[in-house]
């Protein structure tokens, strides 16, 4: 009795670094709390099993690797002769490919020989950009069979190439979807000629129209429009050829300036605004209520969450490539392990409106300007334009 006393006083008096110091009450060296409370969802007690590798990669994919029609992602895992684990395929994002680590490291698994490629390829070399060149193009899921189409892809639609596969390319399509396009209707630039088509200059089709080569510009194509002597709707086509559209086939394509400076002036009214999670009001407003409150005010009405909203809209950016950002452009960012946590409303000259802790307020993407928040220029995924 005298020592078991004795114990519990040692233990009443004992410091917290006395206790941890004991084995059967150290904590894991410093996993992260979100990828440990979601590996606790699929594994409680944090044990990874070797035969289950396949359904831990699914299980973080669909947790957070985003949607994979917009992001890619596609990883195998191989098991050395030591236990270990090698990773092979590729991702888009740092973040998502720490997450992964970091998730597979809080089952247990050591992760050597990593090879995970990150994208844009660097094989694709300096024309990496493409514009569609036939009348479209159907994007599919795999670049064999089987398959199924993701989307079709229109003439002079803008392409963000990703990887080569063979006789297809794996690009991000002009509303930002992912998908395997047959490279050769794909017209590739570099670059400076990316953002050179089709201009602010430009025509939408709204009718079917086909040249004397056979070639069919489809409805709904946007095409750069040339300055015309006689009045005639001069066009050039991605490859530079210089056709003449019918004017009943074609109207110009203007982005609509007044509702962008209302959205924007009203987003900055809310300048200094507190923040607070699903607060959409001058008493507290958080990132997604800033952007669809300031959209509202002109009559577009969008979903409430940042993850949703970036679903909508024409792919402007993405984090290798931002010189597409016009005024009015929603901005979408990852959070800490790869899924969309974050939105603001572009303004032009690197600046952006945003509701982060503590209120609502402006920062910039460049390193030189004194605003310059390197957080989210770090975590920048996207742009999407809601208005064209």
């Amino acid at each position: 009795m005298l020592r078991m006393l004795m114990t519990a006083m040692l233990l009443l008096l004992a410091t917290p670094s006395d206790l941890l110091a004991k084995p059967q009450t150290v904590s894991p060296p410093s996993r992260n709390n979100e990828l440990t409370k979601l590996a606790r969802q699929i594994e409680p007690d944090l044990v990874g099993r070797v035969d289950r590798l396949p359904q831990y990669l699914e299980f973080f994919r669909a947790k957070r690797g985003n949607d994979t029609r917009l992001f890619a992602f596609r990883v195998q895992a191989v098991t050395t002769a030591t236990g270990n684990v090698r990773l092979q395929g590729y991702v888009e994002f740092s973040q998502t490919r720490a997450g992964l680590i970091g998730f597979l490291k809080t089952l247990g698994f050591e992760i050597v020989d990593e090879e995970l490629e990150n994208l844009p390829a660097k094989g694709l070399g300096k024309k990496a950009f493409g514009l569609v060149k036939t009348t479209h193009t159907l994007s599919y899921n795999r670049p064999t069979e089987p398959r199924n189409v993701v989307t079709d892809c229109l003439l002079g639609e803008p392409l963000y190439l990703l990887r080569e596969e063979g006789d297809y390319l794996l690009t991000h399509s002009g509303e930002g979807y992912l998908g395997y396009v047959a490279a050769a209707d794909v017209y590739r630039v570099d670059a400076k000629a990316f953002d050179l088509y089709p201009t602010e200059s430009s025509v939408r089709m709204i009718a079917d129209h086909t040249l004397s080569t056979g070639l069919v510009i489809p409805t709904g194509a946007l095409l750069k429009r040339l300055p015309s002597d006689d009045g005639s709707v001069l066009c050039a086509l991605p490859t530079g050829a210089v056709v003449k559209i019918s004017r009943a086939a074609c109207e110009p394509s203007k982005l609509p300036t007044a509702q962008i400076d209302r959205a924007i002036d009203v987003g900055k009214q809310l300048l200094g605004t507190p923040y607070h999670w699903g607060g959409k009001t001058s008493e507290g407003i958080d990132c997604s209520g800033l952007v669809q409150v300031a959209f509202a005010s002109t009559g577009v009405h969008l979903p409430r969450d940042s993850n949703q909203q970036f679903l909508l809209g024409q792919l402007t950016a993405t984090r290798w490539h931002r010189s597409g950002l016009r005024r009015g452009d929603t901005l979408y960012f990852l959070g800490l392990n790869g899924r969309i946590r974050h939105t603001a409303l572009y303004l032009g000259n690197d600046r952006f409106l945003q509701a982060e802790m503590p209120v609502v307020n402006i920062r910039s993407l460049n390193p030189a300007h004194d605003d310059y928040e390197a957080k989210r220029a770090e975590s920048f995924a996207f742009g999407k334009r809601l208005r064209q």
